[in-house]
């Protein structure tokens, strides 16, 4: 199990405070959660802000962008490399295209999908992403708890997945963002979760780096 914390978790004036206590090789990833305030009401930090905190930390980037057109906001974010960009199932008709314009870039590719989206709609994608990042709140609101019906939408997609790549050989992971602590991460290991993302369980504590190692020695 890899840990992705949420950086939108972390409080806004002291994001520097903030990334010093995520360490390399202990943190997998830092999720970025870009917002545009159409496809979801909140508005947050943009590529200015990404490309500020790529060159403040050497863990490796996860952008998630929940925004209304991705084929234009994505290009913006291939400078700074990150490890991940992914988009949203909803927000696009052609999530192939935008999917082989990322990996085009040496960039790993990612399709996220809301919970009032059916796991079936993306089942055909498999082939074209690197990961796939199920939401299990709704995303856009911050604070919410977890959404229990995520267990059995990862089960029924990681079975396809788990089909795909040993049909295949290809690695392709799950990613779950919202509502993750010490009280389910066990779980979600257990259905087939490869990264999680953890945005207040990780930063509204005394210690960050700390609570990572916890979610992580949960999962050994």
């Amino acid at each position: 199990m890899k840990i992705a914390p949420s950086l939108l978790a972390a409080p806004l004036t002291k994001l520097s405070d903030a990334l010093k206590t995520m360490v390399p090789g202990e943190t997998d990833f830092l999720h970025l959660d870009v917002m545009d305030g159409h496809f979801v009401p909140q508005l947050s930090y943009g590529e200015a802000i990404c490309e500020a905190i790529s060159r403040e930390t050497r863990v490796p980037l996860d952008v998630h962008l929940m925004v209304q057109k991705p084929e234009i906001e994505v290009p913006k974010y291939f400078n700074m490399k990150p490890h991940y960009i992914s988009f949203h199932y909803e927000t696009t008709s052609f999530p192939i295209r935008l999917a082989q314009s990322i990996r085009g870039q040496g960039i790993k590719a990612a399709l996220a999908i809301n919970p009032v989206t059916p796991i079936e709609a993306i089942i055909d994608l498999i082939p074209y992403f690197d990961m796939f990042l199920i939401m299990s709140i709704e995303p856009g609101f911050y604070g919410q708890s977890f959404l229990e019906n995520s267990y059995d939408r990862i089960a029924r997609f990681s079975k396809l997945r788990n089909e795909y790549c040993t049909r295949t050989g290809n690695e392709v992971l799950i990613e779950v963002d919202g509502g993750v602590t010490d009280k389910n991460i066990r779980s979600l290991k257990e259905v087939g979760v490869d990264i999680c993302v953890a945005g207040s369980f990780v930063f509204k504590s005394d210690d960050p780096g700390q609570r990572v190692r916890q979610l992580k020695a949960l999962c050994q």
